[in-house]
């Protein structure tokens, strides 16, 4: 009755065998009964956690939404439908207060938001009870299939469930209904302070290469609920997203305010939050070594910091150029745009920008890490190459498209990380 044209798609964890693999197959059959396009994918996560790290529940989230981000993509679609219900947003909030959270964790989950890519996440049937999908179903006859996980006690999002919400609806029977009337209307308020922190922010902050400002007499003025919504944000201009920066570190931030110049707090990721006159300084915590600017002759070689590897140039001509390199590290430039007899290597500083080759387009660095899936631990220490200000070649990763080669490239620069 919506008049949309839809594509099923289904993730195989391959978490759960035989059981796992009947969701899919039942998946497959429903969607052909019922005349939609169906793509099936499977993933190996706990080769996947071996290799990268993180929880089961989060790289299964992750990996889950990436292939339904991509096969959004590949099929034009305008968004993807979520299944959860009334139930499931009471859960996520009930889950959100025992771990602690302000307006924004204990909104839940929107209805349509942009959080996880491109295109638009839509739940349509968060308004709607468990019961009433289930008796949908029957009447229309539709086959279900249970996940089940979602029998097991061993997450706790499950225990809620099966433990929690039963009490609950012994106090109050529309215990789902109630929690997720709750949190519409804190939706509505935390947008409307999102709104009042992001004109604030801009009016307290400034950002150069390597540090944010907020500006200690103006961030006084507001108040504290808004001063730890601008400190939150002054994180996710730094780091890309608000992940890692608890209630402490906020708290601590803002305590610097009463106490004397000089003093600091150390924040994750190697950030610190420093006291001057008149500012707060959010800055790298990393030694000077690090933070240094090392010249890079052309042709010539830099040792990087603290035994972390040499980065290393050489010249050659278009005759001698034997063709692209599979390595990583390695990257070949057109010298002749460069015009400079060397370059300098440092690594990433707050809003650096380039243009990451054969992707078209700008964008900011810390959001190609996070493309990449590069731990946010290990980004400050990615030597960058750069002329003056404009990246050349994030060492190990990819050339700035500005100075590839072309068919017009007489004298070439050949750059290699070797770790």
């Amino acid at each position: 009755s919506w008049g949309w044209s839809l594509v099923v798609a289904h993730l195989e964890h391959g978490l759960r065998g035989a059981s796992s693999i009947g969701d899919a197959l039942f998946v497959q059959r429903l969607a052909n009964d019922l005349g939609w396009p169906v793509i099936i994918a499977q993933r190996d996560i706990k080769s996947i956690i071996l290799q990268q790290g993180g929880s089961m529940q989060d790289v299964c989230r992750q990996e889950r939404h990436e292939f339904l981000q991509q096969t959004a993509r590949d099929w034009d679609a305008q968004a993807v439908l979520l299944a959860h219900h009334q139930g499931d947003q009471a859960e996520t909030v009930l889950l959100h207060l025992l771990r602690g959270a302000g307006l924004a964790g204990l909104s839940g989950m929107a209805a349509r938001d942009l959080a996880l890519g491109d295109i638009a996440l839509v739940r349509p049937l968060l308004g709607e009870s468990r019961a009433a999908i289930m008796d949908y179903l029957r009447e229309q006859a539709i086959g279900f299939r249970m996940d089940a996980s979602n029998a097991a006690s061993d997450y706790v999002r499950n225990r809620l469930r099966l433990d929690v919400m039963p009490l609950l609806r012994t106090i109050n029977p529309e215990t789902e209904a109630t929690l997720a009337r709750t949190a519409k209307v804190l939706q509505a308020e935390d947008r409307y302070l999102a709104g009042l922190a992001q004109a604030a922010f801009a009016d307290v902050s400034c950002l150069n290469e390597t540090s944010l400002f907020l500006k200690i007499s103006p961030l006084e003025n507001y108040p504290q609920a808004l001063q730890r919504r601008i400190l939150r944000l002054a994180w996710q201009e730094l780091t890309g997203g608000p992940q890692d920066l608890a209630f402490m570190h906020v708290e601590a931030a803002l305590g610097l305010l009463r106490q004397e110049v000089g003093s600091v707090t150390s924040w994750p990721l190697d950030w610190q939050v420093r006291r001057s006159y008149d500012k707060l300084i959010l800055e790298s915590a990393q030694s000077e070594a690090d933070e240094a600017v090392h010249l890079l002759p052309i042709p010539g070689v830099v040792d990087l910091a603290n035994g972390a590897g040499q980065i290393v140039a050489s010249v050659l001509s278009a005759f001698e150029f034997e063709g692209y390199s599979s390595d990583p590290n390695v990257a070949y430039c057109d010298l002749g745009t460069l015009a400079t007899s060397q370059l300098q290597v440092r690594y990433w500083r707050a809003g650096d920008i380039f243009s990451p080759l054969g992707l078209g387009g700008s964008k900011k660095l810390q959001d190609y890490f996070t493309d990449v899936k590069l731990d946010r631990r290990l980004r400050r220490r990615v030597p960058i190459v750069v002329c003056g200000k404009q990246i050349v070649w994030v060492a190990g990763y990819r050339l700035d498209s500005r100075w590839r080669l072309t068919s017009n490239s007489e004298r070439l620069l050949r750059l290699e990380y070797k770790r």
